[in-house]
């Protein structure tokens, strides 16, 4: 299985395709900070594409498991935590002081050892809480859901232009006593997003190696 794209911050740009101008030989700035999130967050949207394409509705909603997720699942589990995510995070980048100087955002230490955490392949797992639970079935339903929640992620990262939003911080959702800049929890979320996409090209993968067998045998 392939690596997901835009794993770091220093992943090359399209930069003519992005809403505000940055300076792309300069990957310490914050403009190309938020950049690269931007770009990541639509990688993961074209990922995502191409990982569903063509597949057939049970495909789609299988699971390997009884206890584990579908493809359609973990694009609900996507969509419900940006939700569940995106109403803190708008508020803080509201109230976010201007730059003063072009220094890069910082992301700070609890949200750097989560990323690492996040980032596939994984080997830790976390307990996902209640609201968190993909509930969703039907896969039209849940890629509607996630591509709307990408697109509200790609406008808050462009609110945020110019803003010290390392600053301040948003309370995390799975856990009430933690707390992390916005930059961070921006980053969280993109790493995020990419252990989930990891995790849909182990199901379909190993869907397309079941199916392989049952035609060798």
């Amino acid at each position: 299985m392939r690596r997901l794209e835009g794993l770091s911050e220093k992943v090359p740009l399209p930069v003519e395709l992005l809403p505000f101008e940055i300076d792309a030989t300069q990957p310490g700035k914050s403009t190309f900070q938020l950049a690269s999130l931007l770009e990541q967050f639509q990688c993961a949207t074209r990922e995502a594409k191409k990982l569903v394409r063509g597949r057939s509705a049970y495909e789609l909603t299988a699971r390997l498991q009884p206890e584990s997720w579908s493809t359609t699942e973990c694009l609900d589990h996507l969509a419900r935590t940006t939700d569940s995510f995106l109403p803190a995070i708008s508020r803080a980048v509201a109230t976010a002081p201007k730059l003063t100087t072009k220094r890069p955002l910082r992301t700070g230490t609890v949200a750097s050892l989560m990323i690492h955490n996040l980032e596939p392949p994984y080997r830790l797992r976390y307990k996902v809480i209640p609201q968190l639970v993909p509930r969703q079935t039907d896969f039209d339903a849940a890629w509607s859901a996630f591509e709307q929640s990408q697109l509200r992620l790609s406008e808050t990262v462009c609110s945020a232009t110019g803003l010290a939003i390392d600053k301040v911080k948003v309370q995390c959702p799975v856990c009430v006593h933690v707390t992390y800049n916005v930059y961070g929890a921006l980053r969280m979320l993109a790493a995020h997003q990419r252990r989930h996409l990891w995790q849909v090209q182990q199901i379909l993968g190993a869907l397309d190696g079941r199916r392989a067998q049952k035609t060798a045998t």
